[in-house]
């Protein structure tokens, strides 16, 4: 089978998809020719009944209009690719706020030497809303940091976790934990997911941290949340409408320009050798991961894919 990419790609990740698929088994952007299976970055690719899959390189597929490709065709995201990378950048905007970083260091520049007491992770509780390959890699940097992790998800909880619940519990998750990290797949049952009551149980002093997609909250609530609780912390790598991002003057809010995936030459080569090696498995009939659930997905219009 003929693999078409449609996008543009590095030579160093060219040889990566010709050592796992075959050196003339792969047709590269910005050729054309027909194929059975696609790799994709973003909605702009062919629709065709004699595409047998789609494997996108990202690890969200909220930018793709699922409904548009014929129903006989497999779709796979590339989850998991990037876990490591935005995991680690998740615990550098939480430890940016608990340890006051950013405010420290415009004070310092400024000649004011001002050594205030800044908070521990140490003994925290660490709520994870989403246990897939980010929430599974946090829960395991929050054990050497001797958190206490609560998740919710719907695979099966590793001994990373002490408490694992269904989405059902997500208050009870919500009240109970000191930091909150988002890492839960877009769909159409976590849009607006967290909302104006949610945030209102938040503890006292709680960081809210967004590694997923910014409709996973609702923009209104947590704005007047943030204006009526400015005990809160809300830490985010995504925000509405990228890259023409508005009403983001908060105080407390901190933000990066959804960069936790990384992107960089070792993030990329760890998540083109997934996407290639699930094409492989498909070509060879074995074992997939990462197969899309298209009826939970609704596209939404971006600029900006991210990862």
């Amino acid at each position: 089978m003929k693999v078409l990419v449609t996008f543009p790609v590095d030579e160093k990740y060219k040889r990566i998809g010709e050592e796992i698929i075959g050196k003339g088994n792969i047709i590269w952007y910005p050729m054309r020719e027909e194929a059975e299976i696609l790799l994709v970055n973003n909605d702009n690719f062919p629709r065709g009944k004699n595409i047998k899959m789609v494997q996108t390189i990202t690890a969200g597929v909220d930018h793709i209009d699922l409904s548009s490709i014929p129903k006989e065709t497999l779709v796979c995201s590339n989850a998991g690719a990037y876990s490591i990378s935005v995991a680690e950048h998740t615990f550098a905007l939480i430890l940016t706020a608990m340890k006051n970083i950013i405010e420290k260091n415009s004070e310092m520049k400024m000649g004011i030497f001002n050594s205030t007491p800044t908070r521990l992770l140490h003994g925290k509780i660490l709520g994870i809303i989403g246990y897939g390959g980010i929430g599974k890699r946090v829960a395991k940097i929050a054990r050497c940091f001797e958190m206490y992790v609560i998740a919710i998800g719907r695979n099966s909880p590793d001994d990373n976790v002490n408490e694992f619940y269904g989405i059902e519990n997500i208050e009870n998750l919500i009240k109970k934990s000191d930091i909150v990290v988002i890492s839960i797949p877009l769909t159409r049952y976590t849009e607006n997911l967290i909302n104006k009551d949610l945030m209102l149980n938040m503890k006292e002093g709680a960081l809210l941290v967004n590694v997923a997609r910014p409709e996973i909250v609702k923009k209104e609530d947590l704005i007047n949340v943030l204006k009526e609780r400015n005990d809160i912390t809300y830490l985010s790598d995504v925000w509405w409408d990228e890259p023409n991002v508005k009403d983001t003057n908060i105080p407390n809010v901190i933000l990066t320009p959804h960069n936790a995936g990384g992107k960089s030459g070792e993030v990329m080569e760890i998540a083109f050798r997934q996407a290639f090696t699930n094409i492989k498995n498909f070509i060879d009939g074995n074992e997939v991961k990462n197969i899309v659930k298209r009826d939970e997905y609704k596209k939404i219009e971006r600029k900006n894919t991210g990862v």
